[in-house]
């Protein structure tokens, strides 16, 4: 046997720069790990608030005057108690102890005391002798060193006297919003035998200032009705009996007011045990004896308005009262055991609930912040109830199912998540979002993968090395370009040209191809002698082509139209084939989402091809294989894992831009597959509404909910990528 061989050990220093390496390189991965795990655990901390149950404390109970309550109130920040007493005291105390901190009088017993809606502050307040004052409180914070002190105030904005009710008044409702008061009563009178409602209406009402001569009217009825309340600013009135009979009067112009419909909202067999119009009073809650409660809407289609049940609630027992809340769509109800429920909805679901052993019709009212409940529990003491209930409106149904909102003529999904109206309904379904992702990046992969692909292919198989050297840098150069820039060309400069000659454009995906089949035809035709000297040129050749195509399709897009759509493309698409347009659109996306996303394929795709050792292409050509066989039969298998990930990286661009789509669409949450419209995706949403949103609102956590689903495709897409990979390499990596 020979000398035997002993591998001499590394230098100090070579050993040194290995482990060095070595550490770098697996503190590098874990970083990147550690740092994804991190990303992960944050979006979810951020959102698991809004999955946490809602609750009710157990209530801290005040001893007040021994006078029974007319009406009970919290301050906006839960600080002061306001009652309004049966002897006409009104009076504050501390929320946190009971103590009294100020009384006002008006001389007269109540007998009735309600918000003024839509205010948390204003009051109307009834006397025995039919009068309606109008109370409104007001609390002043100081500051002595680091001691907080709270006065209240109590004013009367419509004057110190109060207006007079209609004699025989059984039931009223009141509102003032834009500097109109209006005052909506239900009276007898000894005349008729049913019941009147008195219309009066202070326009251009000024706090501080007298009233002005108000506008009345009397509307005479055909029966008598137990419920009154104004709609959303006083655009009707619904009458309510306590047999589920509803009137709406339209009373958007008081000296014409008309009759919208009558209906019922009571299942057969059942009766009424509570009723109230929820926020911004375009939808009922009535309350039936079955232990159910159904949310009615007035709705408007080409046959007029009509009551539409939009939801119910199985709540097993009857409520006795309802009590809604001042600023969100919520409420609560209280049955005969004194069971106390919180219910939303929106997310058509009981959210808390809480034995309490408050009497049935007990006088209540939740805060303005809905953190608080306050209820009289016997006379003279008052209950306040402790309410944990910040994210009512999410469910998983809101987030991805279709809901009824008010308003709408069907359940659908929708994302709105604000308005400048104070009664709009939250829309968070996150559908429209995921939909729009999808879309975005199915047309941008439509157009990027064939070209990049294609390109990729040619490029390392077939074009000249010198012309390689060239192309390749410039377009992994492209890839450099800023997305913000691309979506500024896209949505000022390649938009308006779109729409302005869609025919034309269309007709480019025609009439390119179509041309470059012709003379690939042609070239194949020629003799060798023509052709070879041109060989790993052929697309240098066909620039002039292509650009010749494009001239060709604008210059002849008037006929296309005039042939085709009847001289006007989107009046054709839009009457024909039911497809709106709009000027930014999907087609905008796909083009310029597209040409972001082509480098990035072509160049993971292009390293991949051309990485295939030779041996193996140069054994097929021996073999007699010609080179398109050997492309489609060796190359391109032996490169799919590779080809492979460069589609699906691109995907995951495609699948996370922000700015392209956010700049080149309508950023409208759209769900259809039409080329010609718009879409809202995650990271454009993200983008335009996180810097506005209320930190630690539903608002602010949805979208990061959004931000978590995102992570969640992107890691799934690669996770996907990475198996089939896998699973590519260990098919077809021993070729």
């Amino acid at each position: 046997m020979g000398d035997s061989w002993e591998l001499e050990p590394l230098s100090k220093t070579r050993g040194l720069t290995n482990r060095m390496t070595e550490w770098v390189v697996g503190l590098g991965g874990g970083a990147v790990i550690l740092s994804i795990a991190l990303i992960f655990f944050y979006l979810l901390w951020v959102v698991a608030p809004i999955f946490v149950p809602a609750s009710i404390d157990a209530p801290s109970r005040m001893a007040l005057t021994e006078q029974p309550s007319v009406l009970v109130d919290i301050s906006e920040n839960g600080d002061a108690l306001f009652r309004v007493a049966a002897n006409g005291h009104l009076e504050f105390y501390d929320a946190a102890n009971g103590t009294p901190l100020a009384t006002f009088s008006i001389d007269q017993p109540i007998t009735e005391a309600r918000r003024v809606y839509p205010n948390v502050d204003l009051y109307s307040v009834r006397d025995d002798n039919n009068g309606l004052w109008f109370p409104q409180t007001r609390y002043v914070v100081n500051f002595a060193g680091d001691v907080r002190t709270l006065t209240p105030k109590l004013e009367f904005p419509f004057g110190a006297k109060p207006i007079p009710l209609p004699r025989g008044t059984t039931v009223y409702d009141t509102q003032f919003a834009d500097g109109t008061l209006t005052i909506a009563a239900l009276h007898t009178s000894g005349q008729t035998t049913g019941t009147t409602v008195r219309l009066t209406q202070y326009k251009g009402v000024e706090p501080g200032y007298p009233l002005r001569q108000p506008k009345q009217v009397d509307i005479p009825l055909a029966r008598s009705y137990a419920y009154s309340w104004l709609g959303p600013r006083a655009q009707w009135l619904y009458l309510l009996d306590t047999d589920g009979e509803v009137q709406v009067i339209g009373t958007s112009s008081i000296a014409a007011p008309q009759s919208y419909l009558s209906a019922n909202v009571l299942p057969t067999g059942t009766t009424m045990t509570a009723a109230k119009p929820l926020l911004g009073r375009y939808s009922l809650a009535v309350a039936d004896s079955d232990g159910g409660i159904g949310q009615w809407v007035l709705l408007r289609d080409d046959n007029g308005y009509h009551l539409t049940g939009v939801r119910r609630f199985d709540i097993d027992e009857p409520a006795q009262s309802i009590i809604v809340e001042p600023r969100r769509k919520g409420f609560a109800t209280l049955d005969d055991s004194g069971r106390l429920k919180v219910l939303y909805p929106t997310s058509q679901r009981v959210v808390a609930e809480l034995q309490t052993g408050l009497k049935p019709g007990a006088v209540a009212a939740i805060s303005p912040r809905s953190d608080y409940l306050v209820a009289e529990s016997s006379s003279g003491v008052v209950d306040s109830f402790k309410i944990h209930n910040e994210h009512p409106e999410i469910s998983l149904a809101t987030l991805w199912a279709k809901i009824w909102y008010e308003g709408y003529p069907e359940p659908v999904y929708s994302w709105q998540s604000s308005s400048a109206d104070n009664d709009f309904e939250p829309k968070f379904s996150l559908t429209p979002l995921a939909f729009g992702t999808l879309k975005a990046a199915f047309y941008a992969l439509l157009f990027a993968v064939p070209i990049a692909i294609m390109g990729a292919i040619y490029s390392a198989y077939f074009m000249a090395p010198s012309m390689r050297a060239l192309v390749k840098p410039g377009i992994e150069i492209m890839a450099a370009l800023p997305t913000v820039i691309l979506g500024f060309i896209g949505g000022l400069w390649l938009a308006p040209i779109i729409e302005a000659h869609l025919s034309s454009v269309l007709s480019v995906f025609f009439v390119l191809p179509t041309c470059l089949f012709a003379f690939a035809l042609v070239w194949w035709y020629l003799p060798e002698r023509f052709t070879k000297p041109f060989s790993g040129w052929y697309g240098l050749l066909v620039i002039p082509l292509i650009l010749g195509s494009v001239y060709a399709s604008f210059s002849f897009g008037p006929m296309f139209e005039d042939a085709f759509f009847g001289g006007d493309s989107r009046l054709w698409f839009r009457d024909v084939m039911g497809l709106d347009f709009d000027q930014r659109n999907a087609l905008v996306v796909g083009l310029i989402m597209g040409l972001a996303v082509i480098p990035t394929i072509f160049s993971i795709a292009e390293d991949a091809i051309y990485g295939v050792p030779r041996h193996l292409s140069n054994g097929s050509l021996a073999l007699g294989a010609t080179p398109w066989q050997t492309l489609v039969r060796v190359v391109l298998l032996t490169a799919s894992p590779g080809i492979f990930s460069a589609v699906m990286i691109g995907m995951g661009r495609a699948v996370g831009e922000t700015m392209i789509v956010l700049m080149a669409t309508g950023n409208t949450p759209l769900m259809n597959f039409n080329i010609f419209e718009g879409m809202r995706t995650f990271a454009a949403n993200i983008a335009v509404e996180l810097p506005e949103s209320e930190v630690g609102s539903s608002h602010y956590r949805i979208l990061f909910l959004a931000a978590l689903v995102l992570f969640m495709i992107t890691f799934a897409f690669n996770t996907v990528a990475e198996i089939v990979r896998q699973r590519l390499r260990a098919r077809y990596g021993s070729l």
